[in-house]
């Protein structure tokens, strides 16, 4: 009975520890999946010569990327992706709700030249909702690099 006591606690410990991994991996990859969608907006601006824009499909408040996200070249310069003359490069699904990536911004544009069409760098988080693991914090420079930082769990602005 006490081996079977003791095979318990040890699960139970080694349960949570998993949680936790799952979760900071799960933090990591849509991190890696949205610096991935950027370079590619990026790249593919200076391909192309003209503007691509990496916009929210369905933004809510505080998780302006939570509902995916598109990236596509703007063809006909009008800042709106048009069907008909624009081209879809990229479409990411939404992620689980547990995820925040982004609090307000909801469009990311690039100039023909690779360069940030915003004049100032551009913050976004990638952090769980509840804190519980680390997040990351990407800056978008000027220059159209993407500078990724860790946040430690349970600090603001991730939590």
């Amino acid at each position: 009975m006490a081996t079977l006591a003791v095979l318990v606690i040890l699960t139970s410990l080694a349960a949570a520890s998993m949680s936790t991994t799952i979760n900071s991996n799960r933090i990591y990859a849509a991190q890696v999946e949205m610096v991935a969608s950027l370079a590619l907006a990026r790249s593919e601006a200076a391909r192309r010569g003209v503007p691509v824009v990496l916009t929210a499909t369905n933004p809510v408040t505080h998780n302006a990327f939570g509902g995916g996200w598109t990236v596509w070249a703007d063809t006909n310069g009008n800042g709106v992706f048009d069907s008909g003359s624009d081209v879809l490069l990229r479409s990411h699904e939404a992620i689980p709700s547990a995820i925040q990536i982004g609090e307000t911004a909801t469009t990311i544009g690039f100039t023909p030249m690779g360069f940030l069409t915003q004049s100032a760098s551009v913050d976004i988080k990638v952090c769980p909702s509840d804190g519980s693991v680390a997040g990351y914090d990407l800056t978008i420079l000027p220059n159209g690099m993407v500078d990724v930082a860790d946040v430690a769990a349970h600090t603001a602005p991730c939590s």
